[in-house]
């Protein structure tokens, strides 16, 4: 990612005013962009469409044809219409996703292309996320532009407040279109909903004068940061205890981990857990030993467990398909040897058990044993819920905290980079700002990263506190598991998040003497 950044800001810009013809560098530009997040819907593609195959030769004749064609499409329209064209990456956003559609079927190849129509609803899911994905694009660089334009007026708090809304609303619809892969929804949310949230909140930062506004941020930031903490705290204050006591674990002195561990490794107690929302199964593949398959599929086979589901959707032909692929499941169901009911009613029977005589104390110890293990049960069959869900909670604060730690220190160092570079004249966002003020201009943003970090050990202290988990090792599980899409995400929002700041990709600038965006000719 870095690498790429920096390739990116070291090819020289050209003045937009002479023309496409002349901008070499900015075309350049544009095909470093369109090529690198061919990996990330490719990734996508690969986990959210099962059976779906991508190998590395395809996927760099995909990005090389994709940074090929781009540039030349752009070209054409620039030819036809204007340059600079308003907004680029925005505006030539259908045909981007034509060129590659069109590359796939080329490269990839009929027989995957029908594979990948057998599987609708994931194909429809897919396009929901990838839509989501731009319009939360769309939805940032239209704030980035109405702060631009109230930058230095009574409405500048007032859009800055508009931030925190629409993060949650945008948290929303990207989570629900990835709903059924729950173990990517930590990732797929705060690797793009957060990143630009964190990134826009760092540029208001250092483009705000008024120091009501800079204050206003950064007590409405770490207000949710405190609930968030205060939630967490209290969902996990005591939950170590009873799972150890569930456990029958006397000394009480392990982690969070081991602990729900033991738990699923004793078939009896897990049997008596409710598990109609727990899936087994990962959506994310991991390495797994020999010993945790075989525990997986005793596991499996214990009814009660959750069952992975897709939302339908109501097309006629859809309705079919669901209605075909649930009569399949059910027939499965039923003739399944784990099922709880025969499939054949008639071939049950009734059979009295010869036992002998009890003896009375052993009957009185057992009862007293039964009357002790039911209470234990009915106190902790929501035990295994809660602790899951206490990971997934701490899994997405960690994520948040660590993004919102990391964000603002690579703006900064970004901005100190590029404006020792001769590309520097052509950043909107570098308008007034000088090898001479540059520190003074993101000390706010590196003040901002400090406290952010302060969260984040805050957090650690508090996971380490109630659960002994250690919130680094946590985050090193999700960065190695899932590293691809975080790569993917992060190469592709970070190039385009610097260039929509540069003034060959269209924008309407906050300098009235600079250039403008939006020329219509």
């Amino acid at each position: 990612m870095a690498a790429l950044v920096l390739l990116q800001e070291v090819v020289p810009l050209q003045d937009p005013s002479k023309g496409w013809r002349a901008n070499y560098g900015f075309w350049i530009r544009l095909a470093i962009l369109g090529g690198a997040p061919v990996a990330g819907m490719a990734a996508f593609i690969k986990f959210m469409i099962p059976g779906v195959a991508i190998s590395l030769r395809q996927l760099a004749l995909i990005s090389t044809g994709q940074a090929i064609l781009y540039p030349m499409v752009g070209m054409a329209v620039a030819e036809l219409w204007v340059f600079p064209i308003p907004f680029i990456v925005l505006s030539l956003i259908g045909l981007y996703v034509a060129i590659f559609a069109g590359l796939f079927r080329v490269v990839v190849g009929r027989q995957a292309i029908g594979h990948m129509a057998t599987h609708k609803d994931e194909l429809i899911l897919l396009m929901s996320f990838i839509s989501s994905q731009a319009g939360m694009a769309v939805t940032y660089a239209g704030f980035e532009v109405l702060f631009d334009a109230a930058t230095d007026t009574n409405f500048e708090l007032p859009v800055l407040l508009l931030l925190p809304l629409i993060k949650v609303v945008m948290k929303n619809i990207v989570s629900r279109c990835i709903v059924h892969m729950k173990d990517m929804v930590p990732e797929a949310v705060i690797f793009t909903v957060d990143f630009f949230n964190s990134m826009y909140l760092a540029t208001c930062m250092q483009n705000s004068s008024s120091p009501t506004t800079l204050a206003a941020m950064m007590v409405i930031d770490f207000t949710q940061t405190a609930v968030s903490l205060h939630s967490l705290h209290h969902h996990t204050d005591t939950i170590l205890s009873r799972l150890h006591h569930a456990c029958d674990d006397a000394a009480g002195d392990g982690s969070l981990l081991p602990a729900v561990s033991s738990l699923c490794r004793d078939t009896s107690k897990f049997e008596q857990q409710c598990r109609a929302g727990i899936v087994l199964h990962s959506c994310i593949p991991h390495k797994v030993s020999g010993e945790g398959r075989k525990l997986l599929e005793t596991l499996k086979a214990i009814p009660g467990n959750g069952i992975p589901t897709l939302p339908h959707f109501h097309t006629p032909r859809l309705r079919e398909f669901g209605a075909s692929f649930r009569l399949l499941e059910h027939t499965r169901a039923a003739s399944s040897p784990s099922s709880p009911k025969s499939m054949w009613p008639c071939a049950s029977r009734s059979v009295t058990k010869v036992k002998p005589i009890p003896d009375p104390e052993n009957v009185a110890r057992t009862a007293e044993r039964s009357r002790t293990s039911g209470l234990r049960t009915g106190q902790h069959r929501k035990l295994l819920a809660e602790t899951l869900e206490v990971l997934f909670t701490s899994e997405c604060l960690i994520l948040t905290e660590y993004l919102e730690s990391v964000i603002p220190i690579l703006y900064g160092s970004f901005i100190l980079l590029v404006v020792h570079l001769p590309s520097a004249q052509y950043h909107i966002d570098l308008v007034g700002v000088t090898r001479d003020n540059v520190g003074e201009t993101i000390g706010s943003v590196f003040i901002y990263a400090l406290l952010e970090l302060i969260s984040f050990v805050t957090l650690a202290v508090l996971m380490l506190r109630n659960c002994r988990v250690h919130a680094l090792y946590h985050l090193a599980f999700v960065l190695e598991t899932q590293m691809l899409l975080v790569q993917v995400k992060l190469t592709t929002w970070v190039l385009m998040a610097f260039s929509f700041r540069v003034v060959h990709f269209g924008k309407l600038s906050r300098n009235p003497g600079q250039y403008l965006s939006f020329v219509l000719g």
